[in-house]
C-alpha cells in the first residue's frame, strides 16, 4: 500500500507547492503594487513634469513673436491692433497669457472697441516712465491717469467699479530666452 500512496502523496505536494508558489507570487505582486505603486506614479509625475518643462523651454526660445526692446513689442502690438489683427497682437503677449488676450481683443474687436483701446495704449505709451529693475530680463514702465469719472470695467469676466480720480498703473514686460521682449501686464 504505501507504493500505491507514495505517488499519490507525491502528487498531492506537486499540486499543493504549486498553489502555494503560486500564493506566495501572488502575494508579492499584491505587495508590489501597494508599496511601490505610489513611487512609481510619484517618479511618472516627475517624468511627465520634466517633458512639460522642456517644451516650455523650447517653446520660450524659440518665440520670436517681439521686439529687440520692450518698447519696440508695444509698438508692435499697437501697429497689429490698428491692421484689425488681434491674433498676431496676442502673440507679443508671454505665452501663459496669450489665449486670455487673444480672447479680449476679439471681443474688443466685435464690440468696435480696439480704436479707442489703440488710443489709449498710445496715450499711455507717450506718459510712461521706465522703473528700475534689478533683473535685465524684466522691464517695467509706469504711468499716472485721471478719471474724471466713476466707471466699469470687465476683469477676468467680472465687472469691476473704478473710482474716479488719479490712478497709477504699469506695463511690465519679459525677456524670452530668444532675445524677443514679450508683455507680462498691461
Amino acid at each position: 500500500m504505501t507504493d500505491q500512496s507514495s505517488p499519490q502523496l507525491r502528487m498531492w505536494w506537486r499540486h499543493w507547492s504549486v498553489v502555494l508558489i503560486l500564493a506566495v507570487l501572488a502575494g508579492v505582486v499584491i505587495w508590489v503594487l501597494v508599496n511601490l505603486g505610489p513611487w512609481l506614479r510619484s517618479w511618472q509625475d516627475q517624468r511627465a513634469a520634466t517633458v512639460a518643462q522642456k517644451l516650455l523651454e523650447k517653446a520660450y526660445r524659440e518665440d520670436k513673436y517681439g521686439g529687440k526692446t520692450p518698447e519696440e513689442t508695444f509698438d508692435m502690438f499697437i501697429a497689429a491692433l490698428e491692421k484689425g489683427d488681434t491674433d498676431l497682437a496676442s502673440k507679443y503677449f508671454v505665452l501663459n497669457k496669450q489665449e486670455q488676450w487673444r480672447k479680449t481683443l476679439e471681443e474688443y474687436k466685435e464690440k468696435v472697441l480696439i480704436t479707442d483701446f489703440v488710443v489709449e495704449l498710445k496715450k499711455e505709451r507717450d506718459i510712461w516712465q521706465k522703473l528700475e529693475t534689478r533683473n535685465s530680463n524684466s522691464a517695467e514702465f509706469s504711468y499716472s491717469f485721471t478719471l474724471g469719472k466713476d466707471s466699469y470695467t470687465d476683469f477676468n469676466g467680472q465687472k469691476v467699479l473704478v473710482k474716479a480720480g488719479e490712478h497709477n498703473n504699469s506695463v511690465i514686460f519679459q525677456k524670452y530666452p530668444s532675445e524677443v521682449w514679450k508683455i507680462s501686464v498691461l
